[in-house]
């Protein structure tokens, strides 16, 4: 009995067996996946790229109370054609809080002063880091020399001429006289007056004509020239 239990439990093994193998599984299905390809960049894309400002430099680059003072800002990115600028302006290290465009008036500093500015660069949503200026100093300027033409003068007689100058910085300016030296000219330095005593004998040795060269300095920067003319074609002139 126990061997016809057995004969059958191996038979109905050797079944389960052979169908097993009759049943092939089917091969796991995927979904198809293709590799990803870059979208060509659009203006959207260059859009979204940050603001980033390279240089700020001054125009003039070495200013005087003469000049205003211009901004040039120049991007890493210059695509952007719609880029707007926020500028923030110093002087002394204080802040000029009306100065807000890239231009900063003269009449907001002085000789010796120093300025910078800030700058950001904005584009829609996008806003750029600020960016500082180099610390700029506004240099000293020079003085103008105005010289009227010379009065109708008397020989033997003195010559009377005020010679008158304008400095910008207004510093304090000194006059002399550069040629003809040992005449017998006198200038006072700081009013600008030229004396001058002219005998006969002194006009016969200068010749026909004659021009005096004068020249004015605020001390800092080179002097300004200038000439008047003197004739002596007879002694009265």
């Amino acid at each position: 009995m126990k061997r016809h239990v057995f004969i059958v439990l191996f038979l109905f093994v050797l079944v389960l067996t052979f169908c097993g193998k009759g049943k092939e599984q089917p091969a796991p299905q995927y979904p198809s996946h293709e590799k990803n390809v870059a979208a060509p960049a659009t203006s959207a894309a260059d859009a979204r790229k940050p603001l980033r400002i390279g240089s700020v430099d001054f125009s003039p680059a070495a200013p005087t109370v003469l000049d205003d003072v211009a901004a040039v800002v120049r991007l890493f990115d210059a695509g952007d054609d719609d880029v707007a600028f926020n500028f923030q302006w110093f002087v002394e290290g204080r802040e000029i809080v009306d100065a807000g465009t890239d231009r900063l008036d003269r009449t907001r500093y002085k000789k010796g002063s120093w300025v910078y500015c800030r700058v950001q660069a904005v584009s829609g949503s996008r806003q750029s880091e600020w960016f500082k200026s180099d610390l700029v100093r506004v240099l000293n300027s020079l003085p103008t020399l105005q010289l009227e033409p010379v009065v109708d003068f008397s020989v033997p007689g003195d010559i009377q001429y005020q010679a008158a100058a304008t400095d910008p910085d207004g510093d304090d300016l000194t006059f002399e006289v550069l040629s003809p030296l040992d005449q017998g000219i006198a200038m006072d330095p700081r009013t600008g007056v030229l004396s001058w005593r002219l005998t006969e004998e002194l006009v016969k040795n200068l010749g026909e004509s004659i021009e005096v060269q004068i020249a004015v300095s605020d001390g800092e920067g080179e002097k300004v020239t200038g000439t008047i003319s003197l004739q002596f074609t007879s002694t009265k002139k």
